[in-house]
């Protein structure tokens, strides 16, 4: 990544201990997130979609980097859902998860999501964000979900 900003990239280089790629699942946690799903529902299952053999050996790849590295781990639980790969701009892949079945069978939050234009005021003229997608999921039952 090119970061243009002198200032931020000397910052950046100072605190890059910080910023080290995880390996490995994140640890337990208290509040590790939970999917409420509505009681008595089947888990959900997806058909799956029939992949061109580079894309087939392409999520093979990915799934076995991932287990390597340690941020899934094998898992045979009942829920089975879509996977599809999506083109980056450097031309790798990019594997996407379709949740729609999931969805359909999850209890959903009363509460709402801000709407865009309040978070965006939040932001007060910010210019440098950072994001992680990790999380560990509860189990229930011996599932992860």
């Amino acid at each position: 990544m090119q970061i243009e900003d002198p200032k931020l990239a000397h910052l950046l280089d100072e605190f890059i201990d910080i910023f080290a790629k995880q390996h490995g699942l994140p640890p337990t946690q208290q509040q590790d997130y939970r999917i409420p799903i509505h009681p008595g529902k089947p888990p959900a299952n997806s058909r799956s979609y029939h992949y061109p053999h580079l894309q087939k050996d392409e999520i093979e790849n990915i799934v076995k980097e991932m287990l390597d590295t340690g941020v899934i781990r094998p898992s045979c639980n009942p829920y089975s859902l879509l996977v599809l790969l999506v083109r980056k701009k450097d031309g790798t892949w990019r594997m996407c998860v379709n949740y729609q079945a999931l969805n359909a069978i999850t209890v959903k939050d009363k509460y709402l999501i801000p709407l865009v234009d309040e978070l965006l005021d939040e932001l007060k003229g910010a210019r440098v964000f950072v994001e992680s997608w990790i999380l560990m999921m509860k189990s229930i039952d011996g599932l992860l979900i």
